[in-house]
């Protein structure tokens, strides 16, 4: 019997989870990727003799005996043989007088600490420990889709979230800025301002903290591109073809049908039984389906970036020539002078490096990173429109100033720097075809619960949709996830087992 044939649109951690999914189920599987390299978003860059890291700082599903650590696994993503580093602390933060302040993976210990810290702030940070431990092993829902679920199975599921609703109702209720205003301490502020995005729900800072501290969200070593080229050896392994630099021009429909794909390279016609988009929604949308299906739960979306915010960032990269391993891995510090990125003044900011991880630097050397949250890409797009060289000369500004605050802190580190990279918006725009440079979907923010969209589109039969925007707020493990799922979709539609 011949197989049935899938084509899928991209070779992200989505396209490839989809892949090697049904790979699994002995369907024939081709990948179109526009790239000369898999990953998508999940990428790196070399500059230098460093690698620079565009995606991946803690990876969801890294413990072994977690759901999600088994879909990594059949991915081929991790093994027992893949190192894992869980950093403790798990940041710091340090005050103008040299004092240092620490997050730890401990949670006892963190509490030791914020109480040695405020003793006056006892309540808060008993509550504050109360949520975390309200948030440790809360992981989405892996065996199947929602609308595959059975009663029993979505009993399972949320039964856990029932007995903790009410704390994770405060936690959602509350911004991340607006949460630490409930300490006296600044110091604690500012410990938990590092953390995370200050604009987002403060569930978004407990999930973290829940996940770290059950040995959960490791760093992998070698970072993402090896993290994905393991994913890629997979695939081939299993037997599917993938084609790089093969920009798919849209999605043939037929009688209601997805068909095939054509190529924007040469205009060729390419057949099959089933299409998974596993690409940027915003292109799948308006380019590849010629903006003819309207899909409420994305035009709304789409059209608010008040209500639904997407979050990109403004990557500066600093190699210096000498050994960072004795400090921190992360630390966060007010800066000396003002700091804006964007059309934002940061009051304080984070220094995380690699030196843990050979495969980062050369030989006694340390690839340093301050990752800035951006939520204005319209600002970097007119700056650019401006000239070419305006936007060069306001990347160089803000990337000798991170250079001179490194070298405040550390100064260990002056008359010593080999490698300046300044990454924005429009790169990952431009190197991702990211929509906005967005490297998430839609986040939550306080009064705003996000739901996943269904995996199909009204309209049109044997197309099913992959990628992270369909299960906010996006991220590796959403994407390798929503892979897995759309290939379930297709299992029923040929009467296959789903289970995997």
């Amino acid at each position: 019997m011949e197989k049935k044939k899938i084509i899928i649109i991209g070779a992200g951690i989505s396209g490839l989870s989809a892949g090697i999914h049904a790979l699994l189920k002995n369907f024939d599987v081709e990948i179109y990727e526009s790239h000369n390299l898999v990953g998508g978003q999940c990428t790196a860059w070399h500059r230098k003799g460093y690698d620079i890291d565009g995606c991946i700082h803690w990876l969801t599903g890294s413990k072994k005996g977690t759901s999600l650590y088994s879909v990594w696994e059949t991915c081929g993503a991790l093994s027992g043989e893949t190192e894992i580093v869980d950093h403790d602390p798990i940041s710091s933060y340090i005050d103008e007088k040299g004092d240092i302040y620490y997050l730890y993976s401990d949670i006892h210990k963190t509490e030791e600490e914020l109480m040695r810290i405020s003793p006056e702030d006892k309540k808060e940070i008993k509550h504050f420990i109360h949520i975390i431990r309200a948030f440790q092993g809360m992981n989405p829902p892996t065996e199947k889709p929602e609308e595959m679920m059975n009663k029993f199975d979505m009993f399972r599921f949320a039964f856990p979230f029932i007995l903790k609703m009410k704390k994770m109702q405060f936690a959602m209720s509350l911004s991340v800025a607006d949460y630490a205003k409930r300490f006296k301490s600044q110091i604690i502020r500012n410990l938990l301002l590092s953390s995370t995005p200050n604009i987002l729900a403060a569930n978004a800072m407990f999930f973290m903290l829940g996940l770290r501290t059950t040995g959960d969200g490791g760093w992998v070593q070698g970072g993402s591109l090896r993290f994905v080229q393991r994913m890629q050896q997979r695939f081939g392994e299993l037997g599917g073809k993938l084609f790089l630099n093969s920009n798919v021009k849209n999605i043939v429909i037929e009688n209601n049908k997805a068909t095939g794909i054509r190529l924007g390279n040469n205009d060729t016609l390419i057949k099959a039984d089933y299409i998974v988009p596993a690409i940027d929604m915003y292109a799948l949308l308006y380019q590849l389906l010629n903006n003819k299906y309207r899909i409420p739960y994305f035009e709304e979306r789409f059209s608010d970036f008040l209500k639904y915010p997407l979050i990109s960032t403004v990557l500066v990269s600093i190699g210096v020539k000498t050994n960072l391993g004795h400090r921190p891995h992360s630390m966060s510090f007010k800066p000396s002078r003002e700091v804006i990125i964007g059309n934002v003044t940061h009051s304080f900011i984070t220094a995380e490096h690699f030196a843990y991880d050979p495969a980062f630097s050369p030989d006694g050397n340390t690839l340093v990173e301050f990752l800035f949250p951006d939520f204005n890409y319209e600002y970097w797009e007119k700056l650019r429109e401006k000239s070419k060289e305006a936007y060069k000369e306001e990347k160089k500004r803000i990337g000798d100033l991170l250079v001179s605050e490194l070298q405040k802190v550390y100064p260990e580190t002056e008359g010593k720097i080999e490698l300046l990279d300044v990454a924005t918006p429009l790169t990952y725009n431009r190197y991702c075809n990211a929509y906005k440079g967005a490297y998430m979907s839609f986040l939550t923010i306080p009064g705003n619960m996000q739901k996943n969209y269904k995996g199909t589109i009204d309209g049109i039969d044997n197309l099913f949709l992959a990628g992270q925007w369909v299960m906010p707020d996006g991220g590796l493990p959403t994407a390798a996830l929503a892979g897995k799922f759309a290939v379930q979709r297709i299992c029923k539609c040929e009467n296959i087992n789903i289970k995997f």
